[in-house]
């Protein structure tokens, strides 16, 4: 997606009472993913934007800190359309897309985005629209799908994240370790794993 000087990242449509009181993604995650029996976490982004790389480090750092039976996770860059077949191969019950998302909170706020949300023509022609790619993995996997999007502050070419994304992406990283340590630790889940057959869920 171009905005400015071209940089990628999703512009997300909001009102003014959202704006100023971000929902409360730690209590959101526990909520969603209180019952995953097999996670798929997917870092999106560009590395070379600045913080359009939050969604890629978000998912590096997670990817070092736990080592979770029930979880994968896929540094997919510009590119998630490309892992649709992994994914699809682990069958997730629910998949997390990290994602650097302005809708003007303060740099670094975390925040859950709805897929659908994301209008198909602001996405650069690199990056599948998340709408199509929720969608998609819905359908084929019947698993349910949530975008969790980092707030950035500038997208300079070949710069590193900013401070409060650097901290913001540490503390998701974190949070999802400990989440996934305590929920998807064994190998064996007492639930149904879902498959390319299953029914696509309910809302």
């Amino acid at each position: 997606m171009t905005y400015a000087d071209g940089p990628l990242f999703l512009h997300l449509l909001y009102n003014e009472a959202v704006r100023q009181r971000p929902p409360a993604w730690k209590a959101w995650l526990s909520r969603e993913l209180g019952r995953a029996e097999r996670l798929a976490v997917l870092g999106v982004g560009n590395v070379a934007r600045g913080d359009d790389a939050a969604g890629v480090r978000a998912a590096e750092a997670l990817a070092r800190r736990t080592g979770a039976a029930r979880l994968a996770v896929f540094v997919t860059e510009e590119a998630p359309e490309n892992f649709t077949g992994a994914v699809r191969a682990f069958a997730p019950s629910h998949v997390l897309v990290l994602d650097a998302a302005s809708v003007g909170y303060p740099p670094g706020t975390v925040f859950p985005v709805a897929p659908l949300a994301v209008p198909d023509e602001d996405v650069s022609t690199h990056r599948t629209p998340l709408s199509t790619l929720a969608e998609y993995f819905e359908r084929t996997v019947g698993c349910r799908v949530l975008v969790l999007g980092i707030e950035p502050k500038a997208f300079n070419p070949g710069a590193p994240l900013s401070a409060p994304v650097r901290r913001a992406v540490g503390e998701v990283a974190s949070y999802l370790a400990g989440l996934a340590g305590r929920r998807l630790r064994s190998s064996s889940a007492s639930g149904r794993r879902c498959s390319g057959s299953s029914p696509r869920p309910r809302a």
